[in-house]
């Protein structure tokens, strides 16, 4: 497995509010080097056990570059059992961030128990029948312990019984996102848009032009934010939401919402969409695959049936880049003392989600 690393979120305080944000991060960015030289079909098994996290997203992202670079196309049930795959693993994850991370970050009592079932599902399905029980499944999880009603319900609702949801604050997300409005913390500073195989073509170029791209990328020559506030932008809710309080941490977790309750859905009827992949030239592949946390991409050059180059560009180098929206999302922000400091970058660290551990340091101005 690469060894992970974590990243260092370093916050300088003035007393009022926040001064100054820099990240340091240990990350292997170059760690995937360790793919080269090695034939195609041991790259792609080898690619889904070197990740802890999200690592049905990473092999179907490599699986489907080495295809785009060989000029092949898998038929449409391996399509759709990888569309399946990374919808359950979105599933886990955000059921996970919902039920457990969030409600310590605010003092809300976590429920891993709520998790146990939909986890051990998840592990098991690989045929379709499988996949239609984590869809019950989870329903019966979100409406129990998420929404208080269906999740499709929910998603219907019009925009002032999602008020009156929120208001009641029966529940502990009613009362999560309705603490997160207050805070205004967060903003839009760029959103990466869906990526089209034309803009795939054109990332790929770079990639290959730019050594730092990796580290730092960019869309347009500025910073962009990946995620389900990218994915879910255009959603009445959403809009709605960010008009009327911005770009915050709440907006960050109702996208979040948004998703999970389209995703039982997706495990029954998967839309082939969240993998797209091309080859700019011959025995060249990049894909983009819709991940937890935002876009990733997978490039890949062969030489006959060998990897000769691999480049990964994960969530988290875009929404942690140096001038990201972690940084320019917390630079100005309010805050009377340390405890609160350290929970602004916590919980804006959380709504951005990196994959890998961090950790908060606080300076004194």
């Amino acid at each position: 497995m690469i060894a992970e690393g974590k990243l260092q979120l370093d916050v300088v305080w003035d007393g009022k509010q926040l001064t100054g944000v820099s990240i340091r991060s240990s990350r292997p960015l170059a760690a995937c080097r360790i793919l080269e030289g090695k034939p195609v079909a041991e790259v792609v098994r080898l690619v889904p056990l070197l990740f802890s996290v999200c690592g049905r997203a990473q092999g179907a992202a490599a699986a489907a570059a080495c295809e785009a670079a060989r000029g092949v196309a898998p038929n449409d049930a391996v399509r759709v059992a990888r569309e399946r795959a990374i919808a359950g693993e979105c599933l886990q994850e955000y059921t996970w961030r919902l039920l457990i991370d969030l409600p310590a970050l605010l003092g809300e009592a976590a429920r891993p128990g709520e998790l146990a079932d939909l986890r051990r599902r998840i592990g098991s399905a690989r045929d379709e029948l499988r996949w239609h029980d984590v869809a019950g499944a989870a329903e019966e999880l979100l409406e129990r312990a998420v929404y208080e009603m269906s999740p499709r319900v929910w998603l219907g609702l019009r925009p002032a019984a999602f008020e009156k949801w929120v208001a009641r604050g029966e529940a502990p997300m009613q009362r999560m996102l309705a603490r997160l409005r207050q805070l205004r913390l967060g903003g839009d500073f760029g959103l990466l848009p869906w990526l089209e195989v034309a803009d795939l073509g054109a990332l790929s170029a770079r990639l290959e032009a730019e050594p730092d791209f990796v580290q730092l990328p960019n869309w347009q020559g500025e910073p962009a934010e990946t995620g389900a506030l990218a994915r879910q932008s255009g959603h009445p809710l959403l809009v709605r939401e960010v008009g009327q309080y911005g770009a915050t941490v709440a907006a960050r977790l109702l996208a979040r919402l948004l998703e999970l309750a389209q995703l039982p859905e997706q495990l029954r009827q998967p839309l082939a969409s969240g993998i797209r992949c091309v080859s700019p030239r011959p025995g060249s592949g990049i894909a983009a695959v819709e991940t937890a946390r935002g876009t990733l991409l997978h490039q890949v050059t062969l030489t006959g049936d060998h990897v000769a180059h691999y480049r990964i560009v994960a969530p988290t180098e875009w929404n942690f880049h140096p001038q990201g929206a972690f940084v320019r999302g917390l630079l100005g922000c309010a805050a009377k003392t340390e405890t609160e400091t350290r929970a602004a970058a916590g919980l804006l660290a959380h709504a951005l989600d990196p994959c890998v551990a961090y950790e908060v340091s606080v300076a004194r101005a």
